[in-house]
């Protein structure tokens, strides 16, 4: 092995493992506010259970709130990530739509999130804590929602990605707004005290309203692009 693709290999290892960590201080952080609540534990109590420095902690994340939030990609299964990166038109043999974009998005944007949730593993009785610990704690819930158009970004960077396109591309843009909607709608959906239903039933119900409204026999929009 070269000196270079050692130095690539190391890089990718230490890239691995900051992921890891970042992933294991959110899972934590969830898993204890589900439980004791947002004031129930501390942040040294937090780095002890993951095993960290406190200064580690705060390489990571800026605050309590923020470790909970988490990051999208943490929260993705690598091998999901690199199935839906594999999936655009360039590098498949994926055709792509009159859109420009591979005709196959909307259904691997689906798989991903669907894996993402499945990845959680949110038991019935952690979701009811976490609504619980919502409704007490209105900051949180504010701080949750602001988040969106951070993550709205991340999923833009990876369809873009995929796609082989500017992250700045206003279709790969209006793409990420699209599908994070859907999302948003599902996960308030899913995190309400009277659901029933999957993660993956919401969504696909949100992307099939998505698809009608845009599929609508509509007279054609004249408007200034």
């Amino acid at each position: 092995m070269t000196e270079s693709a050692k130095n690539c290999a190391a890089h990718g290892l230490r890239a691995r493992k900051r992921e890891a960590t970042r992933s294991a201080i959110t899972a934590a952080a969830r898993r204890a506010t589900a439980q004791k609540g947002l004031n129930g534990f501390t942040i040294e109590q937090l780095c002890e259970e993951v095993g960290v420095s406190r200064r580690t902690f705060f390489n990571y994340f800026p605050s309590k709130e923020d470790a909970i939030i988490g990051h999208l990609l943490d929260e993705f299964p690598a091998a999901a990530i690199a199935e839906f990166l594999a999936g655009g038109a360039q590098d498949s043999g994926v055709e792509r739509g009159p859109h420009g974009l591979s005709t196959t998005l909307l259904r691997d944007l689906y798989t991903l999130t669907c894996a993402m949730a499945a990845q959680l593993g949110f038991t019935k009785e952690q979701i009811h804590q976490l609504i619980a610990v919502m409704k007490m704690e209105p900051a949180l819930t504010m701080k949750m929602m602001g988040s969106s158009k951070i993550r709205e970004a991340e999923f833009a960077d990876l369809i873009a990605q995929r796609e082989h396109l500017d992250p700045d591309d206003p279709l790969v843009n209006m793409a990420a707004a699209v599908f994070g909607t859907c999302s948003h709608r599902a996960s308030q959906a899913f995190f309400s005290e009277e659901n029933t239903a999957s993660y993956g039933d919401l969504l696909a119900g949100n992307l099939r309203l998505a698809q009608q409204l845009f599929n609508f026999s509509l007279l054609p929009f004249e408007g200034t692009p």
